[in-house]
């Protein structure tokens, strides 16, 4: 009696006595009924008959409504001297309320009629209850109306009812999830990197209720894995909301999550309590949280820390999500120091689809079926081109982005048709923002796919290299009337150069001199691989050999001897056909061949290049016969995979891979900038040794065919001073001096820039190479340009000599002195610019991280345009 007394006492503070002396209300409560609730149980439910009214003496009470899925929506918390039950008695109706205790209660209770004749008859507590049974029927269909919806909210974001970003629709979990997305396949959603990300996130956060950050870039399904860690949590019953902080005005924010204090009316608005409060034993998602202010980031800090944003211990648990790099100390845009520290033991990162391209052919099929389902349409396919560009694109949007493009696509799309051109508005083209892939083009494709190519053009080009031998061996020994000697250096080798630019490492997949060593593999098949020491060596057998080769042309003047330019590409076939013998594939035209090696350089900056589409390769393909080989080809006679093919050095456009390629993964594409120039993974000393010497060996080459005199004339002043004498004796050391020059020159200059860019020298000196081939090969171009033009009407005179009539050698040009100039000047000033860029692209990757300066691009710009000046001038 005593401790109900001192309760007691609590009352006479009630809304409802405000007015009531004080004696009056101990007669009131000396009628009434004294209840005790413990913590937990209910006073009355939703829809029971209890016809009672309550006065809260000690304790808490929570009053809720039930909602349609099963769960409770907060109303309100009545603490001492509150009252609840009223509107029951007023209404004659049934209660529309849940009333539990929070903690121990001690109430105490009227009934119907004592209600009635005590409480009623007083005019003050009358007007009082009358006032609140207005208030809570406002609240109760109006303001609880708005609340179910609000807060309805809470529970339908567990179906995952948000965004493209939750392919898993209304399934039950990732980790439950049985649905296949393919046509036909056993693959199961639930294997897909996505849900392994949700299954392990649940997983490490499931033994714990604190703070999670989840960070990843914009549409990666980090909401989705928000949901699966609360799904994970012993709040997986209760209520889950998500909260975008972008669209709450940040004045209202505090009152939003923390509520504002009220009296102790049951009739007080629903909002007086705020979401941390409503959603006690569920999950609360701050999503885009780096755009939280400051100044609430540390009070929120604070909240998380002492953890008395609640009345009691079971307070809900907090996931913040944001983008990328969560933390800067300003606060702006970024989580706090402060606050970043409570979760930063918490923090999950999840992957960009980018990262998990195997998921994105059963995301297609997902979306199709979806967006199908929406527009009435049936398109369940995409086609191979148009996978392999998903495949190969980044996807900067991720699922979000992926869920646009497949939704325009199916807009446009017809039923029963696959996907194919609609699927690319909105995304790059896979071969890149300066390339198109002639594959596109039927035409082109069906000449590649053809069991024509290249046995066709490469039968041809040998009959042809047959007639050109015999001419050589067997016909006039004086240079300008042999029209095999004609046909090789004028017409044949500029042709040559010609089309590594244009055409890449085209010509060795038709090479004739190949021929007889793919006849000799016809026959004896051989299955021996290459030799490990060819393949160690390889760069500086080329390069040596390269030289070697040049050296015989020049020294012996090969261009004015027509048996000395047969033995050179006897020598060659013979090569070929030697290694073609014991060892499989093409050994002689991928580790052996000078020829190739020349073309495989010269190709590097070429407009055209063949490329895999690499994500399809790794992700899709499991046959792989474009290496291995197949039913309608061989495999690739370089011994590359198209996927690791990233420069053109390494394919000869043969164009078995297209053949062998299920999946269109193959592109030929025409491109505007050779990138491999700076981008290769491997580059390569010798490579660049062989370009410095290339560079070098121009000045020979030219001077021996543009001016002949000169050679003569540094013979003869050796001749003067006693020494053995000849032409080739000349020659040779002016190649050899050249070459040694040019090599010294690019050694001190790698060694400078290694110390400037902070890179070994051989580092430096292998890459630096690959920058000067656009210029090297502009200067053979317009050499070679002018020996076409000025030297192409032999070829008429050599036809004339054939058939009978007697030719006319009287020289004459096919184009005028200074239009010649012209085209040489554009094609050299456009390789330099060419070599700049690529320079400059390559001294920023030496550095990496490190600030480019253009003082670092001053010393190899200078050579190049030296050099650049110099090719001018004997070109």
């Amino acid at each position: 009696m005593l401790a109900q007394k001192k309760l007691s006492q609590n009352l006479y503070k009630s809304v409802l006595f405000r007015d009531v002396d004080a004696e009056e209300v101990e007669q009131i409560i000396a009628v009434a009924h004294w209840l005790v609730v413990k913590q937990g149980d209910y006073v009355y439910q939703q829809d029971e008959n209890d016809r009672r009214f309550y006065l809260v003496a000690d304790g808490e009470v929570e009053l809720t409504l039930n909602d349609e899925s099963g769960g409770q929506i907060i109303v309100s918390h009545i603490g001492q001297g509150g009252h609840f039950g009223e509107t029951a008695l007023l209404t004659h109706s049934s209660n529309c309320l849940n009333a539990r205790a929070l903690t121990d209660l001690s109430l105490i209770r009227f009934d119907s009629d004592t209600f009635i004749s005590v409480l009623l008859a007083n005019n003050f507590i009358q007007q009082q209850l009358s006032i609140t049974l207005a208030n809570r029927l406002r609240v109760s269909f109006h303001d609880h109306a708005n609340a179910l919806a609000k807060v309805n909210n809470i529970h339908k974001s567990s179906n995952h009812n948000l965004d493209p970003t939750f392919f898993l629709g209304s399934q039950p979990s990732v980790a439950e999830n049985k649905q296949s997305l393919a046509a036909g396949s056993e693959t199961r959603l639930a294997e897909s990197t996505i849900a392994r990300q949700s299954r392990k996130a649940a997983r490490l956060y499931s033994n714990n209720l604190k703070p999670v950050l989840l960070t990843g870039e914009s549409g990666t399904g980090r909401r989705m894995v928000a949901y699966e860690v609360h799904r994970a949590s012993t709040y997986k019953n209760g209520p889950y909301l998500e909260l975008d902080i972008r669209t709450i005005d940040p004045a209202h924010l505090e009152v939003e999550l923390f509520g504002f204090g009220g009296d102790f009316s049951a009739f007080s608005q629903i909002d007086q309590l705020g979401i941390l409060e409503r959603l006690k034993g569920g999950t609360v998602v701050l999503y885009n949280a780096e755009y939280l202010e400051p100044d609430f980031q540390r009070q929120l800090a604070g909240m998380i820390r002492k953890a008395d944003f609640i009345k009691d211990a079971q307070h809900p648990r907090i996931l913040l999500i944001c983008k990328d790099r969560p933390r800067q100390q300003d606060g702006h845009n970024r989580l706090l120091p402060s606050l970043y520290t409570l979760v930063a033991d918490q923090h999950f990162t999840v992957a960009p689809l980018r990262e998990h391209r195997r998921d994105i052919p059963r995301l297609i099929q997902y979306y199709l079926k979806r967006y199908s389902l929406q527009y009435n349409k049936v398109i369940n396919l995409v086609d191979d081109q148009t996978l392999g560009t998903f495949m190969n694109y980044d996807w900067p949007g991720n699922l979000t982005e992926m869920a646009s493009v497949v939704q325009r696509a199916v807009i446009l799309g017809k039923s029963n048709e696959p996907l194919n051109d609609q699927i690319l508005l909105g995304i790059p083209k896979p071969e890149g923002k300066w390339e198109f892939n002639l594959l596109r083009l039927s035409g082109i494709r069906a000449f590649f796919s053809s069991r024509f190519y290249p046995v066709l053009p490469r039968a041809v080009v040998g009959i042809f290299f047959v007639l050109v031998l015999v001419a050589l061996f067997f016909g006039p020994v004086t240079a300008e009337k042999n029209i095999g000697l004609t046909l090789s250096w004028v017409v044949g080798w500029p042709l040559l150069i010609f089309s590594f630019f244009f055409l890449a490492r085209t010509w060795c997949s038709i090479c004739a001199l190949s021929v007889p060593g793919w006849l000799a593999q016809l026959v004896l098949k051989p299955q021996r691989p290459t030799p490990r020491l060819i393949k160690q060596y390889s760069g500086w057998i080329l390069t040596c050999l390269c030289i070697f080769l040049f050296w015989v042309e020049i020294g012996w003047n090969a261009y004015d001897s027509p048996r000395l330019t047969a033995w050179i590409i006897f020598s060659i076939t013979l090569g070929s056909f030697f290694f073609s013998m014991f060892f499989k594939r093409r050994v002689w035209c991928r580790y052996l061949c000078p020829l190739g090696a020349i073309n495989a350089l010269f190709s590097m900056p070429s407009i055209l290049e063949l490329r895999a589409n690499t994500h399809m390769c790794l992700n899709r393909c499991t046959e792989h016969f474009c290496y291995t080989g197949g039913d309608s080809a061989a495999g690739c006679p370089m011994f590359r995979h198209p996927s690791l093919v990233d420069n053109n050095r390494d394919c000869i456009l043969c164009g078995q891979c297209v053949k062998n390629c299920k999946l269109n993964s193959i592109h030929l594409n025409l491109r505007l900038a050779p990138q491999e120039l700076w981008n290769q993974q491997s580059p390569r000393l010798e490579d660049s040794v062989l370009v410095v010497s290339l560079a070098a060996i121009f000045y020979p080459f030219a001077i021996s065919q543009n001016y002949p005199g000169v050679v003569l004339s540094w013979t003869g002043i050796i001749h003067d001073t006693g020494l053995p004498y000849s032409t080739a004796l000349t020659s040779s050391i002016f190649l050899f001096i050249s070459i040694l020059i040019y090599l010294v020159g690019y050694a001190i200059m790698s060694k400078i820039m290694a110390r400037t860019t902070g890179n070994n020298w051989k580092a430096t000196a292998s890459i630096f190479g690959y920058g000067m081939i656009p210029l090297v090969l502009s200067a053979f171009m317009a050499v070679h340009l002018e020996i076409f033009i000025s030297g192409l009407w032999l070829l008429a005179a050599n036809l004339q000599d054939i058939v009978g009539l007697s030719g006319h050698y009287a020289s004459r040009r096919l184009m005028s002195h200074d239009a010649t100039t012209i085209l040489k000047l554009i094609t050299i000033i456009g390789g330099l610019i060419a070599s700049l860029y690529a320079t400059q692209r390559i001294i920023k990757r030496l550095l990496g991280d490190r600030q480019y300066s253009q003082k670092m691009f001053v010393l190899p710009a200078l050579l190049l345009c030296l050099s650049a000046i110099a090719y001018l001038q004997f070109a």
